[in-house]
């Protein structure tokens, strides 16, 4: 059989978000308690093992559906996945788009704040209970380890499936938006105030890659505005 794309339709997109933040839902109610009843250990290591169980199988579903395709090599995968090298205009959009994320994601926190602050609304609560543990300490630091392979699942499982895999064969202009409010969906077990933190970039993000067709761009973008933060926080150096 010759390797082809087969576009997906709107319902399969659907079903598939949907499955996976049910999936994400149990994970946190009935996996992550488990794990805290069972194991004697720092509480941001019962967030990576849920983690690996949560991005995992969104990894390998996206290489499994392409090889369902037809596209059985790693650089037929690679290609069926639009994973290829930047181009300059790839890059100004990954800088950019990565700069506005940070910048409206800012806004968004210093509203919250100043609104607590000068009118005294409740301030919005951009951390989930399940995210928090105290910064680390000492050999501590060597968790991270842990936490690297997972967050590369997490980063590439979300954007080869959610963008490589499932936008790539979504027909119609605006199917990035339809992208977008399905990604910012599937955050909810992480609670509503990140959700609200997590606008931006679940618009600019999918709205970059609609304009480039690379999936490096998601993985470069999604990356740096998860990791570097989540390392700052682990460390003590912000509290958020």
């Amino acid at each position: 059989m010759e390797p082809k794309r087969q576009n997906i339709t709107i319902i399969k997109a659907v079903l598939i978000f949907t499955t996976f933040t049910v999936y994400f839902f149990l994970l946190i109610k009935y996996f992550y308690p488990i794990l805290e009843n069972t194991l004697r250990v720092h509480t941001s290591v019962y967030w990576y093992l849920t983690g690996y169980i949560l991005f995992m199988p969104i990894f390998f579903l996206a290489v499994i559906m392409c090889r369902q395709e037809g596209f059985k090599p790693f650089s037929e995968i690679l290609s069926a996945l639009n994973i290829r090298k930047f181009t300059k205009k790839d890059l100004k959009y990954a800088i950019i788009s990565l700069i506005l994320c940070f910048l409206f994601s800012g806004i968004i926190f210093l509203i919250s704040r100043l609104l607590h602050i000068y009118f005294g609304f409740k301030e919005l609560h951009f951390s989930a209970e399940f995210l928090e543990f105290e910064p680390y300490v000492g050999l501590q630091k060597l968790l991270l380890f842990i936490w690297i392979p997972m967050w590369f699942f997490n980063i590439v499982g979300e954007e080869i499936l959610w963008r490589g895999y499932m936008q790539n064969r979504l027909n119609g202009k605006y199917s990035w938006l339809l992208i977008s409010v399905l990604w910012l969906i599937f955050h909810l077990p992480f609670g509503i105030g990140m959700v609200i933190m997590l606008i931006p970039i679940c618009i600019i993000l999918p709205y970059a890659f609609s304009k480039t067709k690379n999936t490096l761009v998601g993985i470069f973008i999604h990356g740096f505005f998860n990791g570097p933060i989540f390392v700052i926080i682990s460390l003590g150096l912000l509290k958020i």
